[in-house]
């Protein structure tokens, strides 16, 4: 059986793609392969009757920045994530043309090959325009697999008011 797509334009390429849902669980699974950092256990001495405790720091520089770091990896993650299971997409010979021009390119310009796989360069790179588009097509996977404030309100507002 086939998942049920829905069409999603890109506003700003007006480039068409197809999305499915992503089960939470899967995204649960990846948050699990990357637990988040622990706070450094510091010693606090209470007086007398109480003695020294151990306890986490929280307000530690090094584990601030390890906090962020993690949020950005996850939002990273968890973005490629969406858009490799949640977007579908068939790449005629144009679309593959464009990722190997990209693709050429960006070897010439940086010496590297740029990651990913064709679907993933033309979807992020090519499809997407603008930060806004990558927005939208998050949340357009995301309203599908799990409700979110966008998806609550779109119900709430298909209910028939009180006659």
């Amino acid at each position: 059986m086939t998942a049920k797509l829905w069409p999603h334009v890109c506003r700003d390429t007006g480039i068409e793609l197809a999305v499915r849902k992503v089960s939470p669980a899967l995204m649960n699974a990846l948050r699990t392969l990357y637990p988040a950092p622990e706070p450094p256990m510091v010693e606090g001495d209470y007086g007398e009757g109480v003695g020294k405790k151990k306890e986490p720091n929280e307000a530690d520089p090094g584990y601030k920045q390890a906090q962020l770091e993690y949020r950005v990896l996850i939002l990273q993650k968890s973005q490629r994530l969406l858009i490799e299971r949640g977007v579908v997409v068939e790449l005629g010979d144009e679309q593959k043309e464009e990722v190997g021009v990209l693709r050429a390119f960006w070897l010439s310009e940086h010496g590297k090959e740029l990651p990913g796989s064709d679907k993933m360069v033309y979807v992020l790179y090519i499809a997407l325009g603008t930060p806004e588009d990558l927005t939208e097509l998050i949340e357009a996977i995301s309203r599908r697999s799990q409700p979110t404030e966008v998806a609550i309100a779109e119900a709430n507002s298909s209910f028939r008011s009180e006659v």
